[in-house]
This record gives C-alpha cells, structure tokens and sequence, in this order.
C-alpha cells in the first residue's frame, strides 16, 4: 500500500505551475482517506501535468521503497496515447509499456498506458498485474461499461479521473464511480492569470433564422444529442454553408483553425466549401486511415493545412497552442462537448494575443460564454436539470454589439464578447 504521507513529505516538481502542483496535493490528501478521485481542470490547464507528475512520485516511492509500485493510464483516443507516452518519456524520463492495437505487450513495465478499446478485450492477460493506480484521462467517458469493467479488474486501486467536463448529456452523475471531487479555478480565472487564451466570440443572433430552427429540432440520437438527420437539413441549406464561409472572411481569413462539423458527409462538404474558397483545408473523420490522419494532423501542427474540418475528433487531447480560430458549425445539446470544442482553441501560444471563436450555430445562447464559470459539482452529483447558460455564472463586463446584416440572405453574425476592449466598448469588430 502507498503511504501518501511519505509521498507528500517529499514530493517536488518545479516544472508545475502552482496551481498545479496544488492539485496534486489536494489529491494525494483525497487519497488518504479515499479510494477514488475526480479532478476537473479547463481544457488547456495542464491535467496531463499533473497526473504524468504523480505517476513521476509514484516511482519515486517504488524506487525509494525497493518495491515497483504499478500504474495504469486509460485512454480513448491514439493522440491521448501519445500524449501521455510524451509527457512520460520525454519530461520524466520514466520507461512504459503501451497496451494498444499494434503494439507489443511489454508487461514488465510498471507503468503502463493504455487504449481503452483494447485493454477490454485483453483483461485476462492483464488481470494478474493488479495496478496499484488507474489513471483515468477525459473521464467524462468512466461511467462507461468499457472503463468499469477495467476498474473492477483492479479493485484495490486507487482511481483517479481527470476531465475538463465532469457532464454527461444523459444525466447520470460521477458521484457513484468517485467518492471525492476537486474543482480548479474557473476558465475566466485562469485567462485573467494568462494561462489561458483572452478570446473575441462571434455568432448568430438569438432570433436568427438558423438558431430558430436549431431549437425547434424534435427528433433525438440515443444520447440525447440532436439527430444528424434533422441537423444536415439545417446545415446543408446554401445560406447556411455560405454564412460559414462568409464568417470566416470577416473574421478569421488566413487564420489557423478547427471547423466542427456534423458527420463524415457534412464535413466532406464543409471542407469542400472550404477549399473552394481558395483556402488550404483538410478533412478528417474517425474513419479516416491512420497513416493519413497522422500526415493530415503533422500538416496542420506545421501550418501546410489551414482549416481542419473535423467530426468531433479533437474535441480531447489535441494540444496545438497555436489555434488562431475555431469555428463551431455542428448544433449540440451537450454543455461538455460545447466546452471541449471551444477549449481547443484556448491555450497561449506567443504568436497569438487571442483566439477567435465563430458560433455559426448560436450556442453560446444555450451554453453561455467560454469564460462563464460552471458549478461542475453539480454535474458531479447528476444535478443537470437545465440546459442553458442560466447554470453558470455570466462573466463580469460582457459587452454586446451588433453588425448588421452582412448580406442580403446570409445569416446575421454579431460580436458578443471582445475580451481585450475596454469595458466602454461598443463599436463593431473585424
């Protein structure tokens, strides 16, 4: 068993930011007394730090105690996967085995990263290791069959889950999988600190023709979320495609940046529409073959590839400081999917004093603002009874302006936020 006292009594690691190091803390003293832990940071705060980090004190322990002490890192996704395998390796210097398709079982490692979607097939090769750690990375996902299954293969671990948005779209809380929840400081907070991004935010208006007939949809998939069907016949219209493109002329030509879209088709076309316009985009899907989407992502990280039109693929665990712009053309009823779209976009990058947001959909009209401060512990117990930005505190010295009508037929964008101007702002941006 893990003395956490010991653990805390000698614990170091310059290279985190304070606040992260006081998580860290904050889950070590959780710990203590409880088995299981649930971590909400912002999209770009640094979660991988902090649980690479832990995992760094961890072996520390085993080498200080003469006693390998095993971790387990679950994943979903191949860019998570090579996230975690970097900070690892490359920060810490801290040898692992992957457990993933196409990857040969190295067993001998105590830690170990892992693919979700394979780990559930190999559990009985894996069930003799019996991890003294799980570390769960975009936990939102846990309650899953896949995850529980894993975690009641290691029943005396402790568990840590680490997510941006503790949300499920179902209603169902965390509270039953976590015993404990931290909460860090709020996006607003850590923008004012300038650990995240300031951003100007654009959309639709509230009345608007589109966001009319968002809200008016009354068919929905199995998760609750919009039905593709009912949403391609909104998105498809040609003033809505045009209204897409249209908005990123005005606001973010030659800019770098993430287009949200709705399905394999709709971003297909939406690309399409794209590189017609005469800019440098790319698709990708989860269909999309690796070899490809790793050119494609290596692409856009180097600047060859402008625009990525994706389908909710880098919503988790794509870090590339420099996104200039995102662009959010696919309707959701999901707080969590909404924040992780819009939290790509706001990490610093030197190159950048800001990014752009373009909400073709009106979201923000649901959700509220990226800088909007949630009670994540409601979410925590299940408590999310209202889909509306009515759940979140609004952020001091919002300041609305309208453009008119950019052209006869398009869809109305307005500026609803420029967090660089004065609070006496009210004039038009582009």
């Amino acid at each position: 068993m893990i003395d956490f006292n010991e653990i805390l009594a000698v614990e170091s690691d310059s290279s985190l930011r304070d606040y992260q190091a006081q998580a860290k803390r904050e889950i070590y003293e959780k710990w203590k007394n409880s088995q299981s832990i649930l971590l909400q940071m912002p999209t770009g705060t640094g979660k991988t730090r902090v649980f690479t980090s832990i995992v760094k004190d961890i072996h520390n322990y085993s080498i200080k105690r003469k006693q390998a002490y095993k971790v387990l890192i679950l994943v979903h996704r191949e860019e998570l996967v090579n996230q975690a395998s970097e900070s690892l390796g490359r920060r810490y210097n801290i040898a692992h085995g992957i457990i993933k398709s196409k990857y040969f079982p190295q067993k001998f490692y105590p830690t170990q990263i892992a693919s979700v979607q394979t780990l559930v097939k190999r559990l009985k090769l894996w069930a003799d290791k019996n991890f003294d750690v799980i570390v769960i990375d975009e936990a939102h996902h846990s309650v899953a069959q896949s995850y529980t299954d894993i975690i009641h293969t290691y029943p005396n671990a402790k568990i840590l889950g680490v997510t941006a948005t503790p949300y499920r779209l179902s209603g169902q809380g965390f509270n039953k999988l976590y015993e404990g929840f931290i909460q860090s400081k709020s996006v607003s907070e850590f923008i004012r600190m300038g650990h995240l991004s300031a951003y100007k935010y654009f959309s639709v208006r509230p009345n608007s023709f589109i966001h009319r007939n968002i809200i008016s949809i009354d068919k929905f998939d199995v998760n609750g979320d919009y039905a593709s069907s009912s949403m391609l016949d909104i998105m498809t219209m040609k003033k809505v495609r045009s209204s897409i493109i249209k908005s990123y002329n005005d606001f973010a030509r030659g800019m770098k940046g993430i287009v949200y879209t709705i399905n394999k088709a709709h971003n297909i076309q939406v690309c399409q529409d794209y590189i017609d316009n005469g800019v440098k985009a790319a698709a990708i899907d989860s269909d999309t073959d690796s070899e490809k989407r790793r050119v494609i992502v290596q692409d856009f990280i180097a600047g060859r590839v402008e625009v990525l039109c994706t389908v909710n693929i880098f919503t988790e665990g794509f870090d590339c400081p420099d996104i200039q712009f995102i662009q959010l053309a696919r309707p959701t009823k999901s707080l969590g999917l909404y924040f992780q779209q819009v939290g790509r976009g706001l990490r610093t990058h030197q190159e950048k004093d800001s990014v752009i947001f373009i909400d073709n959909v009106g979201l923000y009209n649901d959700f509220g603002l990226p800088s909007n401060n949630i009670n994540w512990i409601e979410y925590y117990f299940g408590n999310n009874t209202a889909e509306s930005s009515n759940n979140s505190e609004q952020t001091e010295g919002v300041r609305f302006s309208f453009i008119e009508e950019i052209e006869e037929g398009d869809e109305e964008v307005i500026i609803i936020e420029d967090q660089r101007a004065p609070l006496s702002f009210c004039g038009v941006f582009k």
